[in-house]
């Protein structure tokens, strides 16, 4: 789910959006339900991020995704991106300790293709960008320098303790809520009036040694974090397309559940003719230790509700579905 902000690789703004032919026709619970016919997906995430995105000490490197990688059929997810290139980023040096995680999704990547990946570092900040026939499809910035912890400003007011709330729908292979997806979260989103959350302890494919989950959980799950609290605030389907994640304790021992939650009174309009809206989110340990936050741009817009509002009304509680999409309800 990835289209283009206009202008630079700064702070996203308003500008033209290009239209993906990948992200043509409805979506409906069959074409959602795409399956892979490659090889047995690997044991853990790590595995196959760096089995996907190979870059050389030269720069230069190939770009292969397994469906397991993916979001909507036939296009990986995008937060999934954002971890491949900084799993990639470590053949030029990008370490292992907090980061901001900058993804600029210019158009949809492909699951099972073929495609060049190129990238350089200067100092603390390695670029890594995914190119079709020369043409860049999404790029990351990896900036391991000073990262500052919001917390020490005073501790957001994210919180999913003590909430119920009303499921979100259920998909089969999405890497974040596929719920037959054997490498993915299999995350049960829950929302209410407030906001958006999951509280769940990661599955093994996705921690490493000494109860660490691996980097690619957060850009993964506030991804999608992100892509409901927009839509639930603009009624409307849509796409993430600027990701910015700061990893804040990635080497922390995480050993009980974590919650990631965002809050809709946080979502705000980028432009004013209310194109773009920012959201907010944060991932916390079970002491409340807060793990990594995102500001990622969502993108609404009835010509993807025409594609998506089939598939979520499929799969979700008439009454549910009323009160996430009154528009779309009839």
């Amino acid at each position: 789910m990835s289209q283009e902000l206009g202008g630079g690789t700064g702070h996203p703004r308003c500008g033209r959006i290009h239209r993906d032919s990948r992200m043509t026709g409805d979506m409906n619970a069959r074409e959602y339900s795409t399956r892979s016919h490659a090889r047995r997906t690997p044991e853990t995430v790590a595995h196959v991020m760096a089995a996907a995105a190979r870059l050389g000490p030269d720069g230069r490197g190939r770009f292969l995704a397994p469906a397991a990688l993916q979001s909507w059929p036939g296009i990986v997810h995008g937060g999934g991106l954002v971890a491949l290139l900084d799993a990639a980023a470590r053949a030029l040096g990008s370490g292992d300790g907090p980061r901001r995680l900058e993804g600029r999704l210019t158009s949809s990547v492909p699951i099972e293709t073929a495609l060049d990946l190129e990238g350089h570092a200067e100092r603390d900040v390695a670029t890594v960008t995914i190119l079709e026939r020369a043409q860049p499809l999404t790029s990351a910035t990896v900036d391991a320098g000073a990262v500052e912890d919001p917390a020490e400003a005073g501790p957001p007011e994210w919180t999913a303790v003590g909430r119920e709330g009303w499921p979100m729908p259920l998909s089969d292979q999405c890497l974040a809520c596929g719920a037959h997806n054997a490498l993915g979260l299999q995350l049960g989103l829950r929302w209410d009036r407030d906001g958006v959350w999951a509280h769940f302890r990661p599955r093994a494919s996705w921690r490493g040694p000494g109860d660490r989950i691996d980097p690619a959980l957060a850009p993964v799950l506030l991804d999608e974090v992100a892509w409901w609290l927009g839509a639930l605030v603009t009624k409307e389907g849509g796409l993430t397309n600027r990701i910015s994640v700061t990893l804040l304790r990635p080497d922390a021992a995480v050993p009980g559940p974590i919650t990631a939650v965002g809050r809709f009174a946080d979502v705000t309009p980028v432009d004013r003719r209310r194109i773009f809206w920012r959201t907010r989110s944060g991932l916390l340990a079970a002491d409340g230790t807060l793990l990594a936050v995102a500001s990622i741009v969502f993108r609404p817009g009835a010509e993807y509700s025409t594609r998506q509002m089939s598939f979520f009304r499929a799969r979700t509680d008439p009454e549910n579905f009323a009160r996430m999409f009154p528009g779309y309800a009839g």
